[in-house]
This record gives C-alpha cells, sequence and structure tokens, in this order.
C-alpha cells in the first residue's frame, strides 16, 4: 500500500512519523522549506513528552504534483480546512478509484466543502472520510516534531485504515478505528475551542489552564457548544477521564481543586501551544470560520446564544489583523 501525506506540516510529518515507525510505505508531499529541512537533517524526528526520540526517513519527498507523479492508494490530507478548496483536481492525479482520502481536519464544514467538490467534478468518485489528530504537535528546529499532549490519532474504520491499524500494532504503536465519526468531531471541538484562547492568550497550554480567570473563558465556551449539542441533537464522543458535559464544572473550580482533579489535562509538555499560536505568530490565516465560529452559526440555527464564542472569534480576527487583544475584553474573566 503506497501512502501519501497531502500538505505535510506539524501535524502531517508526525503522522508520517508514526506510519514510517509502522514500516509503512509513506511519501510526503509539502513545501520545499520542508522538504529540504527533513534533506538536510537525514529524516523527520518524532519526540514526545512520553520520551519518544525516534529518526526516519521518508520514502520520497514531493513539492509538486506533475505529471509523472505517482498515485496513491490512501492519501492522508493534513493542510488546513481554508485551505482545502483549490486541490480537488491535484487529489484526483494523485488517487485512482480505489483509492481512500482521509481529510484530518478539525471542526465543522471542511468535510462537507470537498465532498461538494468531489461530487462537482466529472472524474470517478473517490472514497473520502475523516481522521483526527486529538494531540498536540509543535514543529521544532531540525525536522523535530515533538507531540506535547496524550492522544492517538483517530481514522474512519475502512479497509484501507484496518492495514494502517494492523502495521501500527506490530510495531508497538496504535491508532483508533471508528464506525461513525460524527461524536468525534464534535467531541473533538468541544476541545479545540481553546486553540483561539491559547492563541490569544500567547502563553503554553499548562500555564493558560493554571490560570482561573482563563478556564472560565473555555468553560463559557464549551458551555455555549455543549448547549448547540443538546438543542441540535448532536452527540459528542469522550475524549478525558470524565464527560464531555463536566468539563466546564472542572474548569470552573478553584485553581487547588482543579489542579487536583485534572491531572490528566496538565499531563503535558510545558511548552505544548495550539496550532493557532503557531498560525497567528507566523501571520497565517487561522481555522477559526470551522472552530469557533461554527458554535456560534449553529447556535444562530438553533437559536441557542453564544457571546463568548463570538467574542473569541473577534478577537482571533483582530489578532489576524495584527492587532492587539486584552483577554479581559472577551467578557467572563472576572
Amino acid at each position: 500500500m503506497k501512502i501519501a501525506i497531502f500538505g505535510a506540516g506539524s501535524t502531517g510529518c508526525y503522522l508520517a512519523g508514526e506510519l514510517l515507525m509502522a514500516k509503512l510505505d509513506v511519501s510526503l508531499i509539502c513545501r520545499e522549506r520542508i522538504k529540504s529541512s527533513i534533506t538536510y537533517n537525514q529524516g523527520i524526528t518524532l519526540t514526545s513528552y512520553q520520551g519518544l526520540h525516534q529518526r526516519v526517513m521518508p520514502t520520497s519527498l514531493i513539492t509538486e504534483v506533475e505529471a509523472n507523479t505517482p498515485t496513491f492508494d490512501l492519501i492522508f490530507v493534513t493542510l488546513k480546512c481554508h485551505q482545502l478548496s483549490d486541490i480537488t483536481e491535484q487529489l484526483l492525479q494523485l488517487t485512482h478509484k480505489q483509492s481512500t482520502i482521509v481529510l484530518m481536519q478539525n471542526g465543522l464544514g471542511s468535510f462537507d466543502e470537498v465532498k461538494q467538490a468531489f461530487a462537482n467534478s466529472s472524474a470517478q468518485p473517490r472514497l473520502l472520510i475523516q481522521g483526527i489528530t486529538p494531540f498536540n504537535v509543535l514543529q521544532k528546529e531540525h525536522a523535530t516534531f515533538h507531540k506535547g499532549t496524550e492522544g492517538e490519532f483517530t481514522f474512519a474504520n475502512t479497509t484501507h485504515t484496518q492495514v494502517i491499524k494492523q502495521a501500527m500494532h506490530s510495531n508497538g504503536l496504535s491508532c483508533t478505528l471508528a464506525d461513525d465519526m460524527a461524536p468525534i468531531i464534535y467531541g473533538k471541538l468541544l476541545l479545540n475551542l481553546n486553540n483561539a484562547l491559547n492563541a490569544i492568550t500567547d502563553v503554553p497550554i499548562k500555564q493558560q489552564l493554571s490560570q482561573a480567570p482563563t478556564r472560565k473563558l473555555l468553560s463559557l465556551a464549551m458551555k455555549e457548544w455543549l448547549s448547540v449539542c443538546k438543542k441540535a441533537h448532536l452527540p459528542l464522543a469522550q475524549f478525558t477521564k470524565v464527560k464531555p458535559q463536566w468539563l466546564p464544572l472542572i474548569l470552573s473550580l478553584p485553581d487547588f481543586l482543579f489542579t487536583l482533579l485534572a491531572k490528566q489535562m496538565l499531563d503535558i509538555d510545558p511548552e505544548a501551544r495550539s496550532s493557532m499560536w503557531e498560525d497567528i505568530q507566523a501571520n497565517r490565516k487561522t481555522e477559526i470560520e470551522y472552530l469557533n465560529q461554527a458554535v456560534v452559526k449553529l447556535g444562530q440555527q438553533h437559536q441557542v446564544a453564544t457571546p463568548v464564542n463570538a467574542a473569541i472569534v473577534s478577537a482571533i480576527k483582530q489578532l489576524e489583523q495584527g492587532k492587539k487583544v486584552d483577554i479581559k475584553s472577551l467578557g467572563g474573566s472576572a
């Protein structure tokens, strides 16, 4: 099985690294900057907060999709949500009618956009499925990609992903397969509501979670999404030791009680930050439209008020424009 990671950045390189550790045939379709870094450093180095340190080399590194570029049986697309609109033709060129395409984006909306783009194409249909990365990956120097929080890759259950799971298991790794990705996507969004707050606070996630005012904001944002899910009858998968409905309460606890009860939430690398923080630092467009803004849109559809998520969206848009944001202006932080 020939595998490609399309748009290999932080998450894509970490995924490639794990698949290579599972002794699979993996190529990267990436920017020249990523290719040069991997080539110069003789491979991708994976590290983690649990002590992993492993270097692997992809089968090939591709920077341009050309007429002679090979096709792949399985492609993981790890671009950001807003970068997907122009890649349909490239994905069709890189695949055949038995191929599977795994879209690894956070949030709501982008999967439907890609499905519609493929439906509008005259080419033979491809199997499109979803996957998620429920942990934080930080790109460091020397082609090093660091896993800073708990979790394992999750993919929709198909013939191709079953091969992935078996290969990973045989080499001391693991991933999760799901027959229904919808609850997982909705449950992951609950946790992803912190991405924007981490970018706004401009401190590592562990430090951010140690501060009661910002925890309260996250709690309020989560409450809004939980209310939307209840009104819209959307099921949420559980990613933490406690049910999703309990997370806002735990986040609202005083510091000493939170530290006592939320050991798992704090079992993360002290330097871990969200991908949205990375985007803001690099002056890139963020995925806010598919995260907190998605909560706002669904809230409007179901008559559920979402003022905190709306304020967070506004703050991120200001950061994207290079403006400064005072987190106290978001409300609920007193």
